[in-house]
């Protein structure tokens, strides 16, 4: 999440690109899932699977 975050700033501050706050959450969730598929093997479920998982975590009122 946080080298998702530095590659967003480093864009604004040497590119002068700047993008929504739901772009960035996206590009968050794709980065976290590309990385659980990797770091744990799994084949089963896709990339947009995890982001639709991690959605549902974000709806969760615990």
């Amino acid at each position: 999440m946080l080298w998702s975050l530095w590659l967003v700033r480093n864009d604004y501050v040497f590119n002068n690109s700047s993008k929504q706050p739901w772009e960035v959450g996206d590009l968050v969730k794709t980065r976290v899932a590309m990385w659980m598929k990797t770091k744990f093997n799994i084949k089963i479920y896709t990339v947009e699977d995890f982001k639709v998982f991690l959605d549902g975590i974000r709806k969760l009122k615990l």
